[in-house]
């Protein structure tokens, strides 16, 4: 296995698109580039978006926010959540949502942000545990659920979301209802690829999803730690090996550092058979 079927010198241009779309607050080039969209679908995934943001600017001259935005994008552009296929990765990936008309929580709830962004609304990204909603109109505005088919809901309703799909686990907090930042956005939006790669064994995309979380998340061990197993798990035994010593160096005493120990013992005594 090449290092470069895990890392290409595309790959390394993406991350640093996606690192300097953080700096910029540019949330569809950060979506781009993490699904990795080749330059004419990234093109057309922007001008989508400002079609669909001159739409509602019109449908808001007859209407409110909150209806405008069940009109324009999910009456007449049927976005809608996907059901049948739900952990699939291309339901994390802008160009693909757009093009396809249907994804999971967050990706919906990014097109709608993006839409009010074109059309001067204010409308923020709201983390529930297990749900991604949207609130349109600032801090005080109207909470709604763009996979749910832009049913508007309020606090009680949130709660209730919480606690039936954490089937009780999970004690509400106010806090659930604060702002996602840019980068919180994009952290759900990886670890869902993560997820969703893990689901379907794809360790060469689990690899590249590691690398873009590793970028957001720089003091944390858990991606370099991914990184370095996927790279085991397809044969890339030297690119594994450079990636264990580095979660030695970069995090001494904690478990991902236990745990790069022991499989650089591993691989050196497999290595020590082999000879």
């Amino acid at each position: 296995m090449k290092v470069r079927e895990l890392w290409s010198q595309l790959d390394q241009e993406a991350v640093r698109a996606f690192e300097v779309s953080l700096r910029n607050g540019d949330l569809a080039g950060l979506l781009l580039a993490v699904e990795g969209a080749p330059a004419h679908a990234s093109a057309d995934a922007r001008a989508e978006i400002c079609r669909l943001g001159t739409a509602l600017r019109s449908e808001l001259e007859r209407t409110d926010p909150p209806t405008a935005f069940v009109r324009v994008l999910v009456e007449a552009e049927g976005f809608h959540g996907e059901k049948t296929d739900y952990y699939g990765a291309r339901n994390n990936c802008l160009a693909s949502v757009l093009d396809r008309r249907k994804g999971q929580p967050i990706l919906l709830s990014a097109v709608w942000m993006l839409t009010g962004e074109q059309a001067g609304v204010p409308i923020d990204g709201i983390g529930l545990p297990g749900h991604f909603i949207v609130r349109i109109g600032g801090s005080s505005g109207v909470f709604a659920d763009p996979f749910g088919g832009g049913k508007m809901l309020s606090v009680p309703d949130c709660k209730g979301m919480v606690d039936n799909l954490s089937t009780g686990t999970v004690n509400w907090q106010d806090e659930f209802l604060a702002t996602v930042s840019i980068d919180g956005l994009a952290e759900r939006v990886l670890r869902n690829l993560m997820n969703s790669y893990q689901r379907t064994s794809e360790p060469e995309s689990l690899y590249r999803a590691a690398r873009f979380l590793g970028a957001l998340r720089p003091t944390e061990a858990e991606p370099p730690l991914v990184q370095a197993r996927m790279a085991e798990a397809v044969g890339a035994r030297a690119v594994a090996l450079d990636t264990y010593r580095s979660v030695l160096d970069r995090f001494p005493g904690t478990p991902a550092a236990d745990v790069a120990g022991e499989r650089l013992i591993d691989l050196r005594d497999q290595s020590f058979e082999m000879n």
